[in-house]
């Protein structure tokens, strides 16, 4: 749900498991006034006014629901295939193929220009916010100033209080407009204030793109995320794979990397047969539910070899079964309208 940064979101909240609550009553108010002095020369050095800083604190309180969800995160509560069956569902595929028919154009252009898979921004687009239909109604404020008081990971939650602020200097808009996720993330494709501030483009590749109300200005923003954090053109994610039998039970090759030639020597064999069109190319055996702590269950999923795109995928959030799950998508969508 959270979605890209510098990097992604999520490689930061995962280190807020085992967040408590916050004080109560007096300390909670303390906690924010000390965030209010502390933030007010930060942002006056990058140049916000007094005026925007005074509207954004005005009336601020802490949201104690921000750090039970920080506790919550699907990635890591879930088994793999209940994950993935949150992802990728048959209404998601649906609504994924007519976003893609609806934008189909623009998304040729991006892909063109930024040699991002254009069914990669689409699935990418559904995981986020489903199409746009959940963004989230948290006030960014509010949540980041949360964050931030509750003591960890203090410092990047500030950082990310002064980018929002600059994002409402330079729009010269309300801070009530800044809605996102519990975790500061917003529009379409869920983007930090930071990620916002250094990737946000318009669709005609312009700064300062729209992304709570423009599509294409998100996706154009995302793409040019990926390719800023190393997306190879022409490539793929990753490729489902059959284990050799009594390949399973040899444990130390998980995580283990390798040509795709030497996988193959190996016994490993793409589903969908064919041989791999790149076999120097270095790939790493991921197998979900052997990797997912959270179930002693054993998962009918595939074995995968992931490539380079996979782990720029994770950029935008850090977690393999959601860079799995992005992959798949955009695989399905890809096969079903491949009559286009």
């Amino acid at each position: 749900m959270v979605a890209a940064r510098v990097a992604a979101v999520l490689i930061v909240t995962m280190a807020l498991a085992g967040f408590g609550s916050l004080r109560a009553g007096e300390a909670q108010d303390t906690a924010f006034a000390t965030l209010k002095s502390e933030l007010w020369p930060v942002a006056e050095r990058e140049g916000v006014s007094r005026e925007t800083f005074d509207a954004a604190f005005a009336r601020l309180e802490p949201d104690p629901e921000v750090l039970r969800l920080a506790n919550r995160q699907p990635e890591f509560t879930l088994t793999a295939t209940q994950y993935l069956d949150r992802i990728i569902t048959p209404a998601r595929i649906a609504d994924g193929k007519a976003a893609y028919l609806k934008y189909e154009a623009k998304l040729k252009v991006l892909e063109r220009r930024y040699g991002v898979s254009r069914f990669v921004l689409v699935a990418i687009w559904g995981a986020e916010s489903d199409f746009g239909n959940k963004q989230g109604s948290w006030a960014v404020f509010r949540s980041l100033a949360t964050l931030a008081a509750s003591g960890r990971r203090a410092d990047f939650w500030k950082t990310q209080i002064v980018e929002a602020l600059k994002i409402v200097e330079n729009q010269r808009i309300s801070p009530d407009k800044l809605s996102g996720s519990w975790a500061g993330a917003m529009g379409h494709t869920q983007f930090i204030p930071s990620t916002y501030n250094k990737f946000g483009v318009s669709f005609s590749g312009t700064p300062r793109g729209d992304i709570w109300d423009n599509p294409a200005d998100a996706m154009a923003s995302t793409a040019n995320y990926l390719a800023q954090s190393g997306w190879q053109r022409g490539r793929t994610w990753g490729y489902a794979v059959r284990l050799p039998d009594g390949f399973q039970t040899i444990d130390e090759m998980e995580a283990s990397t390798r040509p795709l030639e030497g996988w193959r020597k190996l016994g490993l064999k793409r589903e969908t047969g064919g041989r791999f069109p790149r076999p120097a190319e270095t790939a790493r055996l991921f197998q979900p539910e052997k990797t997912n702590p959270f179930t002693a269950e054993k998962a009918n999923l595939s074995a995968f070899l992931t490539i380079a795109n996979f782990d720029v995928i994770k950029t935008y959030n850090n977690s393999d079964l959601y860079a799995l799950a992005v992959g798949l998508l955009a695989d399905r969508l890809a096969d079903e309208l491949s009559w286009r």
